[in-house]
Parts: structure tokens; C-alpha cells; sequence
């Protein structure tokens, strides 16, 4: 795969993850060579690849739109991500060094500034970036790279409840809590707030679904 390949398929997976592309959201060839400034050639290679990741699905005569995923799919990611969230807070909450505290700290208080502002694009980087903080500081990189795969798919589920009344707060909430259980060095208090925390999401598919199949 070429080096423009790749480089589009992590600003196309950028914009899923954040939410600034959405699931069934049409891509057109043209539109992406004028955004990101390239040929034609690298964006259909970038494509090809993107479909076999699951992350695209081809439109016969339509062109490709990012990829809807059916209850089932998200249930079932949505339960794997819970698990591991809650794996990673026990973990880091035994290894936190003081470099991974102030990281997540920080975060959080970004989380914290987009919740304020009522900025839900900024507060959707903002919690994944919280979240990718605690994953750094288990120090474990096969769980963080299993994070990372399941985020791909899933990081643009999360932003929908942000339409919800108070959601922003209340997640901040959620973090603020699980913040300071990893701090304390509470791993199973902290581990099962991250679980509810996901499955909070979780448990709003079928709006979600809703949402994206009008």
C-alpha cells in the first residue's frame, strides 16, 4: 500500500473516531481528492482497504458510505469495550505513575472545558483522549492495542448520546469519578465505574440505530 494510502486512511478513520464523519455518511471520491489534496488513485486504494476493515461499505453505483453497524455488532463491542475499559482502570490504578496522573488529569479537565462550552465535537475528542490516557497508563500494550481496534469501530457510537439533555455533565461526572478512584489507587471501584460507564452507552443502541437509519 502506498504511503498516501495509509496516511488517508488515518484522517478518513480520524473522522469516524471523531465523530465529524457519521455512520452512514456518503464519501465521494471527488470530494475526498479536493479535502485532502490527492489523486484519485491513493483514495480508491484507501477505500479498498477501509472496506475490508469493516469501517466502509461499497454502495453498488453509489460510490461508498461509512459502515452502519446492526444492533448485534454494537451490543457485542460495546460489552468487549466495557470489559476492557474496566481492565485498563483496574490496571492503571495499580501502576499510576505521576507522569500518567497529570496526563489524565489533564484530559479531564478538558473534558471538562467542552462540557462547559456545550461542544460536543471538541467533548467527543476530549473523551477519547481521557480514555486513551488510562489506557497508556497500564503500561500494557496488548490491551492498549485491542482498545484501540474496538474504538475504531465504536468512538463515533459514544458522541450520539451527547445530543442527550445534560449529557455532556453527566459524563464529565462519570469521569470525574473514575478519575479519582484510579488516583486513589481503587482498582475495582475504578474498574467498575468505567463497566457502567460504557454500558450507559451501550444500553442507548436502539435510539442510536434509530438515529442513523432515518
Amino acid at each position: 500500500m502506498t504511503r498516501a494510502a495509509d496516511k488517508l486512511i488515518s484522517q478518513i478513520t480520524q473522522d469516524i473516531t471523531s465523530g465529524v464523519l457519521q455512520p452512514g455518511d456518503q464519501l465521494k471520491e471527488s470530494f475526498l481528492a479536493e479535502k485532502f489534496g490527492v489523486s484519485r488513485t491513493p483514495i480508491r486504494e484507501a477505500i479498498r482497504a477501509m472496506v475490508r476493515l469493516g469501517l466502509l461499505e461499497a454502495i453498488p453505483r453509489k460510490g461508498v458510505k461509512v459502515r452502519i453497524l446492526n444492533t448485534k455488532e454494537l451490543l457485542d463491542l460495546f460489552e468487549v469495550a466495557a470489559g476492557l475499559e474496566g481492565m485498563a482502570s483496574r490496571l492503571a490504578a495499580y501502576s499510576l505513575t505521576d507522569e500518567h496522573a497529570k496526563v489524565i488529569l489533564s484530559k479531564l479537565e478538558n473534558c471538562k472545558v467542552a462540557a462547559e462550552n456545550e461542544d460536543k465535537v471538541q467533548y467527543s475528542i476530549a473523551n477519547i483522549e481521557f480514555h486513551a490516557a488510562i489506557h497508556e497508563a497500564t503500561n500494557n500494550r496488548w490491551l492498549i492495542e485491542q482498545l484501540q481496534h474496538i474504538g475504531i469501530h465504536i468512538n463515533t457510537y459514544r458522541s450520539l448520546p451527547y445530543n442527550v439533555r445534560e449529557r455532556l455533565s453527566k459524563s464529565t461526572e462519570e469521569h470525574e469519578a473514575i478519575c479519582k478512584a484510579i488516583l486513589a489507587g481503587e482498582g475495582s471501584t475504578a474498574s467498575q465505574l468505567m463497566r457502567d460507564h460504557m454500558m450507559l452507552q451501550g444500553q442507548r443502541l436502539p435510539s442510536v440505530l434509530k438515529f442513523f437509519t432515518k
